[in-house]
């Protein structure tokens, strides 16, 4: 008997789709140590196998990937005897339909083949570090150091052409000094000339 257990806290499966680049976040209703139990999402019961941890935060986060159902590894050697390695993926529905060939498959009930169509069964992932080797890091290195220089190279010239003269109030005063005491100077040549006469 499966021990089910709702969440300790709010969870859900992030399904990945790598098709087109989207995902959906379905509700996770009950789990057992091996599966995940999700909410009804479009008509389908999803079920995930725990292959990967749950991820904590606010909430309890599983990855999966969508993905073909049916994977195949195929192995051969070239003539150089190097090891040749391909993968060979169908859809449930495509299997089908060749053991049963094409009439046998469609004489399935149509409850059957949507089931095959969309398989509510999955599994949860893990992401793995990417750990570069000391050359592949000196090159990352080299490109984040380029970057930092252009990033402050483009935020000193974000302001060419358009910069303002800022003074406080003491240098507008002293740069007015001089043309108030050559007023003065005016005024007292021109009285002195008789042009002017004093008050």
């Amino acid at each position: 008997m499966i021990n089910l257990r709702r969440p300790t806290q709010k969870a859900e499966v992030m399904f990945l789709n790598p098709d087109d680049h989207r995902y959906v976040d379905i509700p996770v209703e009950k789990e057992s140590e091996e599966i995940v139990y999700c909410k009804k999402w479009q008509g389908i019961l999803y079920r995930f196998f725990k292959l990967g941890p749950g991820w904590n935060g606010k909430k309890i986060r599983f990855l999966a990937v969508e993905g073909h159902p049916l994977i195949s590894y195929v192995t051969d050697k070239d003539e150089d005897g190097k090891e040749l390695q391909a993968t060979v993926t169908g859809t449930l529905e495509e299997f089908l339909t060749h053991i049963f060939t094409e009439k046998g498959y469609k004489g399935l009930p149509e409850l059957l083949k949507e089931r095959v169509r969309n398989p509510p069964v999955g599994t949860t992932i893990n992401i793995k570090p990417y750990i570069p080797t000391k050359e592949m890091q000196k090159k990352f290195d080299e490109v984040k150091a380029a970057s930092v220089l252009y990033d402050a190279d483009l935020n000193s010239l974000v302001d060419l052409g358009t910069a303002k003269e800022v003074k406080n109030w003491v240098d507008k005063t002293m740069d007015r000094i001089p043309w108030i005491l050559a007023g003065f100077g005016l005024t007292y040549v021109l009285m002195g000339l008789g042009v002017l006469k004093g008050f």
